[in-house]
């Protein structure tokens, strides 16, 4: 059960999940002068614009993961990153507030996980998922432009096919697909336990707007939406250059949904009138909000969406971690259940561990943004904290820039909210609430 030369290893799904096992395996495999076969099978041309290149996503990535991946030999070229962000927006029904980045460090940046919405492709700017995957042949792997339909088992080995063609049998299958495929259907069907995760609806739209409206109305923040809406957890409004990527995470969305949404008189402050924006692509795509709890077999390894990913953000810093997890434990360790359950579960399970303080946040922000009165004390704090500039705890304001990007856990962000100190401030923004009669 463990790789050697000529061994063959099977990824399907060639999202950035799929891109960073393979380059990792690749990377370490010359480092024990491993000669290894690996093959990335995914239908999507990451090139091309629309539904055919797009892996429906909302496309933040934080600047640590970027630092990171530089440290690891992986540098993100200027054409992949659409815009900097260095604030947020946040509006709700009792007002409105700016949050600026805490640090340097902690800002973010927008990218598109394909070439763009219809009709927008060669405008100097490319898919961070056609880059990964070219890194990922620049270290050797192969990319084959095929759909994996099902999958079974020879003597000890996984065997792929596609449209009842045999496509070998492998010494390693990485399931790296997204939960909008039906691979997770495949893999249930192997008995072994792994279950598709649980999923919400989401809803994308890409909105196209001349750029200077863009500048205007959106410059280099996001315009994130706390409203008091049961099946709407929140929306973001993501500048992308020639676009503006509406993302809105909720339970069951659906296009009526979206279309009230865009009709909501908040919303409708902050972007411009109806004539001056096209929606090009919208889609409803399924989340993973709850990790199967078998995530592997003998020569079988699931990742990224399929497995274990971060509760509503960082999913590309989660495909990071997982990826290189699975691939450290494939080439240095060996590629049974075994050698899985012993040094790739440790991570796995870190993710579904720090998603529980994620909902429990989430749980937190769902009061607030329901209670009218809760909701004006929070924009009382975050207001206090970002006018004062000699003030250097900015509790509050970290806490909701940390919970919408990726650059710090959930377990960090819970415990910077159990600070006494933001309470007090808390108590007191309800206090001025009540003061002024407005509870």
């Amino acid at each position: 059960m463990q790789l050697k030369d000529d061994s063959k290893i099977a990824v399907i799904g060639g999202g950035p999940t799929g891109a960073f096992f393979s380059i990792f395996a690749l990377k370490m495999a010359k480092m024990m002068d491993l000669d290894l076969s690996v093959t990335i099978f995914d239908s999507k041309d990451f090139s091309k614009d629309g539904p055919l290149g797009c892996n429906r996503c909302g496309g933040i990535i934080s600047e640590l993961l970027v630092q990171t991946l530089a440290v690891e030999g992986i540098s993100l070229p200027d054409s992949v990153v659409r815009r900097g962000i260095h604030s947020y927006r946040l509006h709700t029904p009792e007002g409105d507030v700016s949050i600026t980045t805490p640090h340097y460090e902690r800002t973010i940046a927008t990218i598109s996980r394909g070439a763009g919405p219809r009709g927008l492709s060669g405008q100097g700017k490319k898919s961070f998922d056609e880059f990964l995957m070219n890194q990922a042949i620049g270290e050797g792997a192969v990319h084959q432009a095929t759909r994996v339909d099902n999958i079974t088992l020879k003597g000890d080995r996984p065997v792929l096919f596609s449209q009842g063609n045999e496509l070998g049998d492998f010494d390693l299958v990485v399931g790296a697909f997204g939960v909008n495929s039906t691979a997770a259907k495949m893999t249930e069907a192997l008995g072994f336990g792994y279950q598709e995760p649980e999923m919400v609806t989401a809803a994308i739209c890409e909105l196209v707007m001349a750029p200077d409206i863009i500048e205007e109305r959106f410059g280099n923040a996001i315009h994130l939406f706390l409203l008091p809406d049961r099946e709407l957890k929140f929306a973001a409004l993501i500048p992308k250059g020639p676009y503006v990527t509406l993302c809105i995470l909720g339970k069951e969305l659906s296009t009526d949904q979206t279309n009230a949404f865009l009709e909501n008189p908040i919303v409708k402050r902050v972007l411009p009138d109806p004539e001056k924006y096209s929606i090009q692509c919208r889609c409803l795509p399924k989340m993973n909000v709850a990790a199967p709890k078998v995530p592997f077999m003998d020569r079988l390894v699931m990742c990224g969406d399929a497995g274990s990913t971060r509760l509503y953000k960082d999913g590309l810093g989660a495909a990071y971690l997982m990826g290189k997890a699975a691939a450290k434990t494939a080439i240095f360790d060996g590629v049974s259940r075994e050698h899985f359950h012993a040094n790739y579960l440790p991570v796995y399970q870190s993710i579904v561990q720090d998603n529980l303080f994620g909902r429990m946040l989430y749980l937190f922000i769902d009061l607030f943004r329901k209670q009218p009165f809760l909701t004006r004390a929070m924009l009382d704090v975050v207001n206090r904290e970002q006018s004062d500039e000699r003030r250097k705890q900015k509790t509050l304001s970290t806490i909701l820039w940390d919970m919408f990007t990726g650059n710090e856990r959930y377990k960090t962000v819970f415990k910077r909210a159990l600070s006494p100190a933001m309470h007090r401030d808390l108590i007191a923004g309800i206090v001025n609430t009540i003061g002024r009669g407005q509870a």
